[in-house]
């Protein structure tokens, strides 16, 4: 019976280290860009919980809600805002959303590992580039996770706006900003008013989220002079294939009844697939950019049809 002959115990070692290293290029080399940061705080998958409220007026009527950002506009305005939150984490996913060749605002997370990157492709592709500003959430469970680009209540007026600043810096091409998480943070007149006057500082827009029911972001942008929309759907809240035909269901009316509406999702594989299988001719014609549904427009409308009411009661 012959015995079976054993790899030299050098050879054994070098096979071993050998594939150690082949291990450690496929995990953390730059082509693998769609590996999520395990350790980073601010993780896309988990967001916060959307206020239940909002999501409650949003299903019964979409129109009731904000209706300062859904007035009736001509037909050659209306339209729906497309906003793709908490990029940075998903080079691939994003690659696959700038190819549907739709105006699509995209918000990059500052410290996401490829936050950098996914501006860069956001803006050669011709697309808005806005920064995920990573606020304050109610939830503890969140707010154990806040990363030093977080603003929070506590901090001082200088601190915040040093905070923005890093932020900012962090993601190039930025021309507005929309709140990531900040159902606390947002219900605060003081640090909101710090960062709308660092948004006009810069001459930037910013689109509240609307995490919170309680939200003063419009009231403060508003009152500091910067324009300004709030998001009215989140696409994927529930990433349930029909929950989020029923949300989009909700965009194509705004359409219907000559409004325009900003819609927020997400860059999970599940948003992608649904957009890339149902997002129709007629939805690629009706989508305008984030920068067409700011608030001084309607401003102006608002003021138009006041002045109009005037004269009739004149």
């Amino acid at each position: 019976m012959s015995r079976k002959r054993k790899l030299p115990l050098w050879l054994v070692i070098l096979l071993s280290l050998l594939l150690a290293v082949l291990l450690a290029v496929f995990v953390l080399g730059p082509g693998n860009e769609s590996r999520k940061d395990v350790q980073h705080i601010a993780i896309p998958d988990e967001q916060e919980p959307v206020a239940e409220e909002i999501e409650k007026v949003i299903a019964e009527d979409q129109t009731s809600i904000e209706p300062q950002s859904l007035q009736l506009v001509p037909p050659a305005e209306r339209g729906i805002a497309l906003i793709l939150d908490d990029v940075g984490y998903d080079v691939p996913a994003l690659k696959r959303m700038l190819r549907l060749s739709v105006p699509v605002a995209i918000s990059v997370i500052p410290d996401a590992p490829y936050a950098g990157k996914s501006a860069e492709l956001a803006h050669e592709a011709g697309q808005v580039v806005m920064l995920h500003l990573p606020m304050e959430p109610s939830t503890q469970k969140y707010r154990d996770r806040m990363s030093a680009a977080f603003l929070h209540e506590k901090m001082s007026r200088d601190a915040l706006r040093q905070t923005f600043l890093n932020d900012l810096a962090m993601v190039p091409h930025v021309e507005g900003v929309n709140n990531h998480m900040g159902s606390h943070l947002t219900q605060f007149e003081e640090p909101m008013r710090g960062v709308m006057q660092l948004c006009h500082e810069r001459g930037l827009f910013f689109v509240d989220s609307k995490t919170s029911s309680k939200s003063v972001a419009a009231k403060i942008a508003e009152e500091v002079g910067i324009s300004w929309a709030s998001r009215q759907i989140f696409l994927d809240h529930d990433i349930n294939e029909q929950a989020m035909l029923g949300a989009w269901q909700r965009a194509r009316r705004c359409v219907e009844k000559n409004m325009r509406c900003v819609v927020i999702a997400h860059p999970h594989a599940e948003t992608v697939n649904f957009l890339e299988k149902h997002l129709s001719p007629d939805d690629a014609s009706n989508m305008v950019s984030v920068k067409r549904v700011l608030a001084p427009a309607l401003t102006a409308q608002r003021q138009l049809k006041q002045s109009e009411a005037s004269k009739e009661k004149l």
